[in-house]
């Protein structure tokens, strides 16, 4: 009898938060948040809809440079969405944002310092 071995297949999944113009290396890679526009309805506040958070993100690997537009909330007229797919190095990530913090104050102005992206890998 012969038995063949197969090669587990395994997703690396991971939250990393990053902050605005601050460089990160995930893998071969540096990630970059390179602005974001909060139009979300304030946490103090009652509206009509809940608004969106696009997040605008720099994918440098080598002499490669991925520019990516994230949207959470009412996204439909931007054409952006919260999850994009793309290879890095012959390898495939899925990146999500999740969650940008803190949510706008209608009394006080608040820029979000936080971002969060669940980034998986094959």
């Amino acid at each position: 009898m012969t038995f063949a071995c197969k090669k587990r297949h395994e997703t690396i999944k991971e939250v990393k938060e990053f902050k605005i113009n601050t460089p990160n290396k995930v893998a071969n890679a540096t990630f970059t948040v390179m602005s974001i526009i909060d139009n979300r309805c304030p946490e103090d506040a009652n509206c009509v809809s809940p608004g969106s958070v696009s997040v605008y993100l720099k994918i440098q690997e080598d002499f490669e440079i991925h520019n990516l537009k994230f949207c959470v909330g009412d996204c439909k007229e931007i054409g952006a969405i919260d999850d994009i797919i793309i290879n890095l190095s012959n390898v495939k990530y899925e990146i999500k944002l999740i969650n940008v913090s803190p949510l706008p104050n209608a009394t006080t102005p608040i820029t979000p310092e936080l971002i969060q992206f669940e980034i998986s890998r094959d």
